[in-house]
């Protein structure tokens, strides 16, 4: 049998001079019954948390809370409510120690006793779960990544502030503006680390242990799992391892300086020129490791392919690792690549949450590693690459950076205009069509996920406010629609992208003989979208479907053609906070590919920061 046996040295826990706590609350010693049940509920807790989808058949116990913290008992009748009867006592288990944030934000700090606020405790071992997986995992103890609802009440000022903030917001801007500059600059690994955490004295020790191997993360339609990709091999995870309105036409200019006027534009109204490709430069994508397993990386370089043979492209990949371990570029056929939104990205590992929400080059990815000493070193540098390659994409996910800054008379002072944006993990531009929401106001079949709304982008504006920036989408909306009758030539062919006009005349041939055809219907004209509402690229269906239906030719055979957008992911459907803009597609991906990579990012583009 499989004993696994935890400890979390690091704590914030206090414990208060006995006047601190309710009269009837009394101390219970140490070894009780009550905290023998916790400790064996949160082993199994942090067992589930380490190892997802396994049969929970092993011993699994937390060996003690963290210092500071321990229980209190209420002993009280268990009759009716109001009832002063007589009958079995009912024990109320308290687990004290979480530290009074009162007076300075330090225990002790208020002096007089009727100053003192109540103390907080914790009434089951799920409750206190959150906050111990926090202790174990955060070195630096910063409490805007604890999870448990003492530390978001603290973060949030208490519930009733929660509540008059709800009542007095009269809907969101949009996602909130982009975060200051990360903590440390330098592109350089991380300061020293200080006090002793939890990857130097956190869950360090193992009574016993056998390591045990998960196969995959189990089967979802839109993972990259068995049979679709992601996780073919198994790996070992080590118990307590703590993852303003303008036309297509017109014509305007980029915003340039001395050094970068070489690569002016002579329109930057017209399309990017990789605006047929499939797979753009600066994009994140998933590439086949090996057999069905994909893994993250980033295009560094296109290669075009026998114009004749289809996927014949190639491209340079960086694999998304971490700083400490960066991995060889590599080659790889478009065969063997997908766009990030056809897989989900699977679940980061519970115990590395909180580093999820840190930035990459401030995390201390060799601490971390050096700690998995029970691991031979390939296994620890799989294990940590693989994670954070996760988070490195579910970062970039939420983030985004400009390009081609334009200039516009038509829109407003406190706007800037572009001719594109890395938006997530993929490259758009004015001109070219992206996947939209609507609302139900705009149209009946709002929420049909049969129906893809397209919008042609007209600008991409950054409206700069005292409130923060909020990044604009503005174009004309179409709905691509089959018709009864023969196909006949549209009149609104130049209204589209070329990707929405190669779509039309695919899908035309398709259904050629059997007396349908399809045309683009506008169904919203010059309208802005937040950034929260573009969904992401609109693909044409002849060259993603084949990756998706391995039976995508014997449907268009029989004239059937499987719908491909409904069955894509869209931007922010990862796990993660907004980050919004960066000032770069570099330092987006910060931390998760060496400082001095070499982007190309395609011809034509010029970065704005």
């Amino acid at each position: 049998m499989t004993s696994i046996r935890y400890f979390c040295d690091q704590s914030d826990g206090v414990f208060y001079s006995e006047e601190r706590y309710p009269e009837d609350h009394k101390i219970l010693n140490a070894g009780n019954k009550f905290e023998v049940g916790w400790l064996k509920k949160l082993g199994d807790l942090l067992t589930e948390n380490c190892f997802p989808g396994r049969d929970f058949k092993e011993h699994s116990e937390l060996l003690k809370l963290p210092a500071g913290y321990h229980f209190r008992v209420r002993h009280r009748a268990a009759g009716k409510t109001g009832s002063r009867g007589s009958g079995p006592v009912r024990h109320d288990i308290y687990l004290y120690g979480y530290p009074d944030k009162g007076g300075n934000g330090e225990p002790g700090d208020v002096k007089d006793p009727s100053q003192f606020q109540t103390l907080k405790y914790y009434r089951s071992a799920i409750e206190f779960f959150h906050h111990l997986l926090w202790l174990s995992t955060t070195p630096d103890l910063n409490q805007d990544t604890c999870g448990c609802r003492h530390c978001k009440d603290h973060r949030d000022g208490g519930p009733d502030q929660q509540i008059k903030r709800r009542i007095s917001n009269q809907g969101p801007r949009g996602p909130p503006g982009p975060p200051g500059p990360p903590p440390g600059s330098n592109w350089g690994p991380p300061p020293p680390p200080g006090p002793p955490g939890p990857y130097g004295d956190g869950f360090t020790g193992f009574t016993e242990f056998n390591p045990v191997t998960i196969h995959g993360w189990g089967r979802h339609t839109s993972y990259p799992g068995p049979g679709s990709g992601y996780g073919g091999q198994g790996y070992t995870v080590p118990t307590g391892f703590n993852t303003s309105e303008t036309s297509p036409s017109e014509s305007g200019s980029i915003l340039t300086s001395p050094k970068t006027a070489s690569v002016h534009a002579t329109n930057t109204r017209q399309p990017q020129t990789d605006e047929s490709a499939l797979f753009r430069e600066g994009e994140v994508v998933w590439y086949r490791k090996v057999q069905e397993s994909f893994r993250l990386g980033l295009i560094l370089e296109n290669f075009t392919g026998d114009p004749a043979a289809p996927f014949s492209g190639t491209s340079k990949i960086k694999p998304l690792s971490h700083f400490h371990r960066p991995l060889e570029d590599i080659d790889r056929s478009e065969v063997d690549m997908r766009p990030f939104l056809t897989f989900s990205v699977p679940p980061i590992n519970g115990a590395l949450q909180a580093l999820a929400q840190q930035p990459m080059d401030a995390v201390p990815w060799n601490v971390i590693e050096s700690r998995l000493s029970l691991l031979a070193e390939d296994k620890r540098r799989e294990i940590l690459s693989l994670e954070a390659s996760k988070i490195a994409a579910c970062r970039v996910d939420h983030s985004f950076s400009l390009f081609n800054p334009l200039v516009n008379h038509r829109v407003m002072a406190n706007q800037m205009n572009f001719g594109g944006a890395f938006l997530g993990c993929e490259k758009v531009g004015i001109s070219e069509a992206v996947r939209v929401r609507i609302d139900q106001l705009e149209h009946p079949e709002w929420n049909n996920l049969d129906l893809t709304f397209a919008m042609v982008l007209k600008n991409i504006i950054l409206d700069r406010t005292d409130k923060g920036e909020q990044l604009l989408f503005r174009g004309d909306i179409w709905l691509l629609q089959e018709m009864t009758g023969p196909a006949q030539y549209p009149s609104n062919l130049d209204q589209l992208s070329p990707a929405m006009c190669r779509e039309k005349v695919f899908r035309d041939e398709v259904k050629k003989g059997h007396g349908t055809h399809f045309d683009w219907l506008k169904v919203l004209a010059d309208v802005t979208k937040p950034e929260t509402a573009v969904k992401g690229r609109f693909y044409e269906s002849q060259k993603l479907g084949p990756m998706l239906n391995p039976n995508w030719d014997k449907f268009l055979k029989s004239g059937q053609i499987p719908p491909i957008q409904k069955s894509l992911n869209n931007r922010f459907d990862s796990k993660g906070s907004y980050i919004g803009r960066t000032e770069s597609r570099l330092r987006a991906l910060a931390g998760s590919i060496p400082h001095d990579t070499a982007l190309s990012l395609g011809p034509r583009v010029v970065e704005w920061a």
